[in-house]
């Protein structure tokens, strides 16, 4: 059975990364003083995520890119559970000519566009963990008197699409419940962004008709819950009303009554 397709808009995810940005507090909480995009699919929303935080910051973070694709034996069907993840690019660390990159310090957003199987930002962690941990033994081998105490990074998790299926692989406890931003979960159905696409107006259409599609049936939805709430609740009881008879005039009943009233 084919996997269900959903097709993606620039508009969506631009909106996505827009309310996520505003909602989910990703500068207040994070304060992030470097993007790594994870390409490709990293690229895109790592640039349109850079112009919602300089928003917030007043400047525009830098970004810098690595390449990690999951590279699977099995030429005649690929399968991203047994597939295992290799790098493609990386960091240049080098001090020549003023291009090496220094993790010290920084509060690093790592960006990717779905979190799928997890193996990729998994990698990604645990990768730059190593390379911290590099920096600061060099650091601290090459450190002179007077020199400030080493900063250690903070490392933290940005995408676009978080798939709601279980994932094989992990993240620090430090990421996942303080530093894993996301902007929406979905299901796990195939996700077609628009920079895959040959047509982008009929990708474009695609999106839109996926849209009205989902809008209708949550009306649909909404409307059979209010139908089901009214069957079952039915309209209210009226309340209970006593009904007080007066005794007939020139009773005795009415006689003592009027002395009553009169006393």
């Amino acid at each position: 059975m084919a996997m269900e397709k959903s097709y993606i808009s620039y508009n969506q995810i631009h909106q996505a990364i827009c309310d996520c940005v505003n909602t989910k507090q990703v500068y207040e909480i994070f304060k992030p003083t470097l993007i790594i995009a994870i390409g490709s699919g990293g690229f895109i929303p790592a640039r349109m995520l850079r112009t919602f935080l300089k928003a917030k910051c007043g400047k525009s973070l830098p970004i810098q890119t690595i390449g990690l694709i999951l590279y699977d034996d099995n030429l005649d069907k690929y399968d991203p559970e047994t597939a295992v993840v290799r790098k493609t690019q990386w960091l240049n660390y080098g001090a020549g000519e003023g291009t090496g990159i220094s993790l010290q310090g920084h509060n690093i957003l790592i960006v990717d566009e779905v979190d799928d199987t997890r193996k990729t930002l998994s990698y990604a962690v645990s990768e730059l963990s190593k390379d911290v941990e590099k920096q600061r033994q060099e650091y601290e081998a090459h450190r002179k008197e007077g020199d400030p105490d080493w900063a250690s990074p903070r490392l933290g998790v940005f995408v676009v699409h978080n798939k709601m299926k279980p994932k094989s692989g992990v993240l620090p406890d430090e990421v996942m419940e303080a530093y894993y931003f996301k902007c929406q979960d979905v299901p796990d159905n195939w996700i077609v962004y628009p920079w895959d696409a040959l047509d982008i107006a009929a990708h474009q259409r695609a999106a839109d008709e996926r849209t009205a599609a989902a809008e209708a049936e949550a009306e649909a939805e909404a409307e059979a819950e209010a139908e089901a709430d009214a069957v079952m609740g039915g309209a209210p009881a009226p309340e209970a009303q006593v009904e007080v008879h007066s005794p007939p005039q020139g009773s005795p009943a009415a006689k003592k009554a009027r002395t009553e009233e009169e006393e």
